[in-house]
C-alpha cells in the first residue's frame, strides 16, 4: 500500500489516519489482493464507504480479487476499456453494490433482455385462458425475479457502479471507484490529484487533462 508516499493522511478533524487504514487493509485482505498495486485513493474510498455504512468493501475486493485470477467471477460484466478522452487508458470492472437500488437496476435489466418466459410460454399455450390464480402470479414473480437474475448471472450480465484500474506491465493497478451519474472530469481530477503522484507510469497513459 503506497501510504508511505503521503507524510500525512488526515480525517476532518486533522486527525492521521495511517494506522486505521493500514489495519482496515489488512482486515479486509485489500493488500494481500494486489501488493502495492492498490492506490490510497481507492483505500480511502472503500474506509469511508464502510464507515458510513454506504458501501461493503467486501464486494469490491471481491471484483479486485476476480480480475486477479484469485477466485471465479461472480456473473458481473467483463471489465472494459474507457473510449472518451478523460478516462481513455483505463479500464472499469462492474461491482455489484448492496440495497435494493443495484438490485432494481439489474431486475429492470433482467426484464428489458428476457421478459418473463414463463408467462410468455403460458399465453402462448392453451393452459392460462382468462384467469391467472395466485399459484400463475407466483410463477410470474419467481421467473421476473429468481429466474431473471440467475440468467444475468449465467450470462455475465450483471451490471453495477465501476472499480476503475490502469493496466501496466501485465499487471492491474486500482484506482478508485466511480458510479454512472459521476461525471469523467470529476473522476480524471481525483486521478490527477492522488494515483498520479503513488502510480508515474499514468503519466503516459492518460491524455493530458
Amino acid at each position: 500500500m503506497p501510504l508511505s508516499q503521503f507524510e500525512t493522511v488526515t480525517d476532518g478533524k486533522g486527525q492521521d489516519l495511517k494506522l486505521r487504514l493500514h489495519a482496515f487493509a489488512e482486515t479486509y485482505g485489500l493488500e494481500a489482493c494486489a501488493p502495492g498495486r492498490c492506490s490510497v485513493l481507492l483505500l480511502l474510498e472503500l474506509y469511508a464507504g464502510a464507515s458510513s455504512g454506504t458501501l461493503n468493501p467486501g464486494k469490491v475486493i471481491d471484483q479486485i480479487k476476480v480480475l486477479e485470477g484469485l477466485i471465479p467471477s461472480r456473473g458481473l460484466k467483463k471489465a472494459t476499456p474507457f473510449n472518451r478522452k478523460e478516462l481513455k487508458g483505463l479500464w472499469h470492472q462492474h461491482y455489484l453494490e448492496s440495497g435494493l437500488p443495484s438490485m432494481a437496476i439489474n431486475l429492470q435489466k433482467g426484464l428489458n433482455i428476457h421478459g418473463i418466459p414463463w408467462l410468455k410460454q403460458q399465453i402462448e399455450g392453451p393452459r392460462l385462458g382468462d384467469v391467472i390464480t395466485a399459484v400463475d402470479c407466483h410463477r410470474i414473480a419467481h421467473d421476473a425475479v429468481v429466474s431473471n437474475w440467475g440468467r444475468l448471472i449465467e450470462q455475465k450480465k450483471l451490471t453495477g457502479e465501476w472499480l476503475i484500474f490502469a493496466q501496466h506491465e501485465g499487471q492491474n493497478y486500482y484506482l478508485c471507484l466511480g458510479k454512472h451519474t459521476t461525471g469523467d472530469d470529476v473522476l480524471r481530477s481525483r486521478i490527477d490529484a492522488v494515483c498520479l503522484q503513488e502510480f508515474a507510469f499514468l503519466q503516459d497513459l492518460l491524455s493530458p487533462g
